[in-house]
């Protein structure tokens, strides 16, 4: 079934396919979903079966505080996040020709920054998830942006882009050899690591400069 968009003016179509027609794209119970993905699926569970053993010590509104360690549940966070892109990436390949170049860029740019976040293990805290989000940009990115972004655009977001991209260009320059590099420095001590969430934030919140 094809139908024109509801909700605004876009430059093609949009198809309801029948769940056959991608039906290996997607998992529809546990068991399924482990026999798909069984590296993902046991990562996962690493990580619930992590908090489900940690006890609650208080909350914060509606937010539980347990007792785990925060350096081992950020691991198993980051380690759960990566295995699930890994799952995605091919996926998102066979329907990203529905978005401009630029934008396809920047998505696979901002994963390649995810993996140097995931080797620093930067803390996914509400209020520093908040800080990197505010430089996302507002809207889809459009073939005009390639080279120069639009005057819509705030300081935070040309600075998040900019940020992204020249990171991602550089590590694609050296052969993925500088994102190697890095999780080597970040798996020697917690001081590196320490050093490298400093640098992440640094580097992804120019305008805080």
């Amino acid at each position: 079934m094809v139908i024109k968009p509801p909700l605004r003016d876009i430059p093609y179509k949009i198809e309801f396919l029948s769940g056959e027609e991608r039906r290996s794209d997607f998992c529809y119970s546990i068991e399924e979903c482990r026999r798909a993905y069984p590296q993902a699926m046991d990562v996962a569970k690493r990580f619930y079966q992590y908090m489900q053993s940690k006890m609650t010590l208080s909350k914060v509104g509606t937010i539980p505080i347990n007792n785990g360690d925060d350096t081992t549940v950020i691991k198993y966070m980051w380690d759960a996040h990566q295995a699930a892109i890994d799952v995605a990436k091919p996926k998102f390949n066979d329907i990203s020709e529905y978005s401009s170049a630029t934008e396809r860029d920047f998505t696979m740019d901002f994963l390649t920054v995810a993996e140097f976040c995931e080797a620093a293990e930067y803390r996914p805290y509400f209020g520093s998830t908040v800080e990197i989000l505010l430089g996302f940009p507002h809207r889809p990115l459009t073939d005009q942006d390639a080279n120069i972004l639009a005057p819509d655009f705030n300081l935070y977001e040309k600075a998040h882009l900019t940020s992204i991209r020249t990171l991602s260009r550089v590590n694609k320059m050296t052969g993925g050899l500088l994102l190697t590099l890095w999780k080597k420095l970040m798996s020697l001590s917690k001081v590196n690591k320490a050093f490298g969430r400093f640098l992440i934030k640094r580097l992804l919140l120019i305008p805080n400069f």
